[in-house]
């Protein structure tokens, strides 16, 4: 499978921003906002085709986080419009939130693909190692890893997960494990840490509405207003202190859990039962906020090197917040822009908080690395979700092959069949031709003398007695 190419050779992708969930008090624009997307992709399917062109729009975190019923309302609004503005096939199940799990399934069906690790055929007797993934969204982290059969642990978080066209074949069947951390994306951890910042100062002056707090995982100087719930409001201003700030992400990634079977096994981010392996032995993968938290502004995206990491991260939080706008004013950050510069203080720890302390990878013995595409190409679960949905395709198309042939054979073996009765049918229609002449032939025979007959008349019948026919006696 290849990406459909525009006229300068480039893939066919188009992202809109924000997210669908922003959408969850106007369901009714649902449809005009996915629009646009649908008519640039549309642009690309040939006339002839678009009607049997399906399309799959699938919602994650941001979706998953608001009510049911909003969910719904959305979902409604497309299952009932889109068919209506566009000519690809709409299919309702086609369109819908999916569990986060699946989300991770189709990242580790992405970068598998990419890396060609599922490049295997019948023929062999091992197929190729996978590889694990890490995927920091903004609102919530997956992981996904494939297991052997003797592995043990991980729980109700085990998928078996068949990639082949056939469902009774084992070639492609992968048993993976694969779970979903919901509010535990960069945005959602940063939204939890100041919640964790307003509810301390509560405690602490329980009499003031509005404070302000030292706090180390901004840059130096740089101030931020946070609005609480109940509408009172407390101030962060950075002291710029990357190491203390990735020791108390750490302690509320460890105190997060809710699991009491993580009072005796070991768990993932104390909420789910991890298997019994290891990751730092594993070779892995992170994307999305794993590969911008580490390149954006540090330029440490690739290899992981947590020396490196903390060396670069310490000293970029210690800058104050002035130096930093100054620095960018330069392009000294081109990839980053002043969300980003804000925030990269926090987002590298809370990366290396999740790494380290949710998932206990080693410090400085692993093989993680963070990327953002592969080879030239973006690794996003966009890809696997197509590659995984679309499965059943190569069989649909061997099979109608299969029939077109069978029906090419049969056409074939009719036409000889029939060609055989033909030239037997000829065959009896000349035997009874000739048989019917022959009898005819011999009794003509019969009533004419024929030549050979005249011949051997006798000598009397040949001449009459008129005749002086001397004699040699």
């Amino acid at each position: 499978m290849h990406p459909a190419l525009d006229e300068f050779s480039r893939a066919v992708v188009k992202k809109a921003n924000p997210g669908l969930s922003t959408f969850a008090n106007n369901p009714e624009n649902a449809t005009d906002y996915i629009r646009p997307l649908l008519d640039y992709a549309v642009k690309y399917v040939p006339v002839s085709k678009q009607p049997y062109t399906p399309i799959f729009i699938f919602a994650t975190a941001g979706m998953r986080l608001i009510p049911i019923r909003q969910q719904e309302a959305i979902m409604k609004n497309l299952h009932t419009n889109l068919p209506l503005v566009t000519p690809l096939q709409v299919i309702a199940e086609h369109i819908r939130v999916i569990e986060g799990k699946w989300e991770g399934i189709f990242s580790w069906i992405a970068v598998n693909y990419i890396l060609g690790r599922f490049n295997r055929n019948e023929s062999e007797a091992a197929r190729p190692p996978t590889v694990g993934m890490i995927d920091m969204g903004g609102a919530s982290l997956q992981i996904a890893i494939e297991l052997s059969s003797k592995d043990r642990g991980g729980g109700h978080a085990i998928e078996t997960v068949n990639l082949g066209c056939r469902d009774d074949s084992d070639i492609f069947r992968y048993r993976l494990f694969v779970t979903t951390f919901l509010g535990y994306g960069v945005n959602e951890g940063l939204r939890k840490y100041e919640q964790l910042l307003g509810d301390t100062l509560l405690a602490e002056n329980k009499t003031s509405r509005q404070a302000y707090i030292r706090d180390s995982c901004l840059p130096t100087n740089l101030v931020k207003t946070v609005s609480r719930k109940d509408g009172s409001q407390f101030v962060r201003k950075g002291v710029g202190d990357w190491d203390e700030c990735v020791a108390q992400l750490s302690d509320l990634v460890a105190r997060s859990g809710v699991n009491d079977e993580c009072e005796v096994s070991n768990c993932y981010l104390g909420q789910v039962v991890a298997p019994k392996i290891s990751l730092s032995d594993m070779e892995l993968y992170g994307f999305s906020e794993c590969w911008f938290s580490t390149e954006d502004v540090l330029s440490l995206g690739g290899q992981y090197n947590y020396t490196l990491l903390s060396t670069k991260a310490r000293d970029f939080c210690r800058l104050r917040w002035s130096t930093i706008q100054s620095r960018s004013r330069l392009r000294l950050y081109p990839k980053a822009n002043e969300d980003r510069l804000r925030s990269q203080c926090f987002k590298s720890a809370w990366i290396a908080a999740v790494l380290h302390k949710g998932f206990s990878l080693d410090k400085f013995r692993n093989r993680f690395r963070s990327a953002f595409d592969i080879s030239g190409e973006e690794v996003q679960w966009t890809l696997g979700a197509m590659l995984y949905n679309m499965r059943y395709f190569p069989l649909r198309d061997v099979q109608r092959r299969y029939l077109l042939e069978k029906r090419r054979r049969e056409n074939a073996h009719s036409r000889g069949s029939l060609c055989v009765l033909f030239i037997f049918a000829v065959c009896i229609i000349v035997a009874v031709v000739l048989q019917r002449w022959w009898h005819v032939k011999k009794g003509f025979l019969k009533r004419e003398p024929s030549m050979w007959g005249y011949m051997m008349l006798s000598q009397d019948q040949l001449y009459p007695s008129h005749y002086n026919i001397p004699s040699f006696s």
